[in-house]
């Protein structure tokens, strides 16, 4: 199991290096994609939290990007992880009107999915994923084993460099019931093993019937 894990790791590392990141170190995006993480309100910023969250603040920012879309529903816990990624950003400094909702995905390929949906029909046409190096090297791996064509988003894994900068800098006070949902039930009690097994390889997703655009404005 641990070379197994080695080997993942490694591969997400290689692959990320090669030619399916961004080739433009200075492109500007209409949107860059920042896929959620399970939120768990015990006053402890999780460092994937703050890695996500600093590089989404770093490329507003610095102009690389006008939108953000914070993507992922209530997956693990009862807080909507697009809505808490946005309360972060906005007490940062962000407009609401830049961060865009993605509420649906419970997986990191659905990110993409439902995300590149919402570019599509609003003409985001240059996307990119923002993230960390090993969620860019996962997605791009299980892209390219189940034949997921991910051609129409670049992939921008963040720079620990720059993100250390700000690693302090989101230990923030929010009110994340705001983003609570009542009647919550996790993943792991609605899907078994093989469901959510599928759900990773971005098996189980199908195109929505209606795609919106929802902003952070409407958090309330």
């Amino acid at each position: 199991m641990k070379r197994l894990t080695l080997l993942l790791i490694l591969a997400c590392l290689t692959l990320t290096s090669t030619n399916l990141l961004a080739k433009d170190k200075h492109k500007v995006y209409d949107a860059v994609i920042i896929p959620g993480f399970p939120f768990n309100p015990d006053g402890k910023m999780n460092a994937v939290y703050r890695i996500r969250l600093a590089w989404a603040f770093e490329l507003y920012e610095t102009g690389r990007t006008q939108h953000i879309i914070l993507s992922g529903g209530a997956v693990h816990s009862p807080y909507v992880e697009a809505e808490i990624f946005a309360l972060y950003l906005m007490e940062k400094g962000i407009p609401a009107e830049a961060l865009i909702l993605e509420r649906n995905a419970e997986h990191s390929m659905e990110n993409v999915f439902y995300s590149m949906e919402i570019a599509k029909k609003y003409g985001f046409e240059e996307v990119a994923v923002a993230t960390d190096m090993f969620q860019s090297g996962m997605i791009q791996i299980i892209g390219k084993i189940e034949g997921h064509d991910l051609t129409d988003v670049d992939f921008l894994p963040a720079k620990m460099s720059i993100v250390n900068r700000y690693w302090k800098s989101f230990e923030l006070d929010i009110d994340y019931d705001l983003a609570y949902r009542e009647n919550f039930i996790p993943l792991i009690e609605r899907k078994n093993k093989e469901e959510r097994k599928k759900g990773t390889h971005g098996l189980t997703w199908k195109p929505s019937e209606l795609v919106e655009l929802s902003y952070a404005t409407e958090i309330k």
